[in-house]
């Protein structure tokens, strides 16, 4: 079970949503996540990816402050900040909805 705050943004408002989630294996990534918090925890969270191999950039998040593509980067690589958390955020402040965001 790992625990995750995702950054989500919404008609302009900012807030914080913590999710726990079971993940299985080494292998998972952040998109793995993601997509199994939508898919059975919250069907809200709005988030992009297309190619899933980490050659579009559609995906790309940021992981505890750092850049990061979500379908390329594992999730026990990244680890957690100083408070024990993990954080996931959109990756510029051109926010459209949760981690999606105006990429014109």
């Amino acid at each position: 079970m790992i625990s995750l705050t995702v950054k989500r943004y919404l008609d302009g408002k900012s807030f914080e949503q913590r999710y726990s989630i079971d993940v299985e294996g080494p292998g998972v990534t952040i998109l793995d996540v993601l997509m199994r918090i939508r898919n059975n925890v919250d069907g809200s969270l709005a988030f992009r990816y297309y190619c899933r191999m980490g050659l579009c950039g559609a995906c790309a998040v940021k992981v505890n402050g750092k850049p990061m593509l979500a379908c390329k980067t594992k999730l026990f690589d990244v680890g957690v900040d100083d408070g024990g958390n993990m954080v996931i955020e959109p990756i510029s402040n051109n926010v459209i909805k949760d981690l999606i965001i105006n990429i014109q």
